[in-house]
């Protein structure tokens, strides 16, 4: 595997991660995820990066970090990790959630959580997390509800 090198997302990569969105599971629009990255990219306590071989775009992270009120830890949520289908199993993701992993140390003592659709099962990600150290067993088990308001 050539050298993986991990550097933060600019508005200028918007065309080069639609795709990854897309493979993500939320295609959208140029102007949309432009818009997006817009508000985010200099919004405190929330990242994205991505991951580039030869400069060239394969995948990408993105996590926000808050306060939480009943433990004394920030949460680290990863809103969203990607590789491109054809560099998945290179150690790509790997390199996305230890740097992930990184930022969360240095907030603190820290609970890093993330949510991956059943869907995902299918294409080994719930494998990938709990290679990684995730999970949801016993006692502190996690269901999620989600409620969209307009």
């Amino acid at each position: 595997m050539q050298n993986i090198d991990i550097r933060p997302c600019t508005i200028n990569d918007v065309p080069k991660i639609l795709p990854l969105m897309e493979q993500l599971g939320y295609p959208t629009s140029k102007e949309v995820l432009d818009a997006r990255l817009k508000r985010l990219i200099d919004t405190e306590d929330y990242g994205v990066v991505v991951a580039c071989v030869e400069e060239k775009i394969i995948g990408l992270v993105a996590w926000s970090i808050s306060p939480l009120l009943v433990a004394d830890k920030v949460r680290v949520h990863l809103e969203g990790l990607v590789v491109d289908q054809k560099s998945r199993g290179m150690g790509v993701g790997k390199r996305l959630m230890e740097f992930v992993e990184a930022i969360a140390r240095a907030s603190g003592p820290a609970i890093i959580d993330l949510t991956s659709g059943v869907r995902r099962s299918k294409d080994g990600s719930h494998k990938f997390y709990k290679r990684m150290g995730y999970g949801n067993e016993g006692f502190m088990a996690k269901l999620y509800f989600r409620k969209e308001i307009e």
